[in-house]
């Protein structure tokens, strides 16, 4: 089947409206877009856990205003971490990394650490895990959405360690190496204890983490419209 685009004089604003779905910590309304072409092969496409991860954020919105509503296959959350975007940090307005606070079997209280840049060689930025795991906000409200969605798949977008990190080595995370040509791996090389890949992995829900480069959001939303665009119709390797 082909896809017609919406033009892009049109591209401006959402052909379809979104759902919201939970609050976070500041208020800010957490948005998700249903999908029109619901079956029970639908996944979720996330993106934004990391409020200052915006190149994956842009070029899925990108992505998403190209097509035509009717062709729309999964739900997507453009901004897990909507305060986060707005305040230009990894984190939630309470300072908790919530790809670190999922109630998990590997979740740990204490916080953990993350790298200033790309430039930086060693990751020692202190950031917080929550008082507990799924602690906050924006974290209950994603699972339970997914627990009312029951997707077949999840692919998480973040950046910026250009690879493919999916430990079930599966159709859609290989898809994803080929269109992108970066590395498939079965982890990022150091440990995520409450992440949401170990809470996906403790339900058996097949997530991939789709790792842009270090790119601008510019650049990312031109060199990945057509994946994107392919993900979000349906033309994906999601067997």
């Amino acid at each position: 089947m082909t896809i017609t685009l919406r033009s892009r004089q049109q591209r401006g604003q959402f052909e379809l409206k979104p759902e919201i779905y939970g609050q976070s910590v500041l208020g800010a309304a957490l948005l998700y877009f249903p999908a029109q072409v619901h079956n029970a092969d639908s996944g979720l496409i996330i993106a934004g856990t990391h409020g200052d991860e915006t190149a994956s954020i842009t070029s899925l919105s990108c992505a998403l205003r190209s097509i035509q509503t009717q062709y729309l296959h999964h739900h997507v959350i453009l901004s897990v971490n909507p305060d986060g975007n707005q305040l230009g940090t990894r984190a939630n307005a309470n300072g908790v990394d919530l790809n670190r606070n999922f109630a998990c079997n590997n979740w740990l209280q204490g916080g953990t650490v993350y790298r200033w840049s790309t430039h930086e060689p060693e990751r020692d930025v202190l950031i917080g895990t929550g008082k507990t795991g799924n602690s906050e906000p924006e974290t209950q409200a994603l699972c339970q959405l997914i627990d009312e969605l029951e997707p077949a798949w999840v692919v998480s977008l973040h950046e910026p360690l250009a690879c493919i990190d999916d430990p079930a080595n599966s159709d859609l995370g290989q898809w994803f190496a080929n269109q992108m040509q970066v590395p498939l791996v079965g982890d990022v090389g150091y440990e995520t204890p409450g992440s949401f890949g170990s809470w996906c992995a403790e339900r058996d829900l097949l997530c991939v983490t789709v790792e842009l480069p270090a790119v601008s959001s510019d650049f990312a939303s031109q060199e990945y419209q057509a994946m994107l665009v392919d993900l979000l119709t349906g033309k994906a390797n999601t067997d």
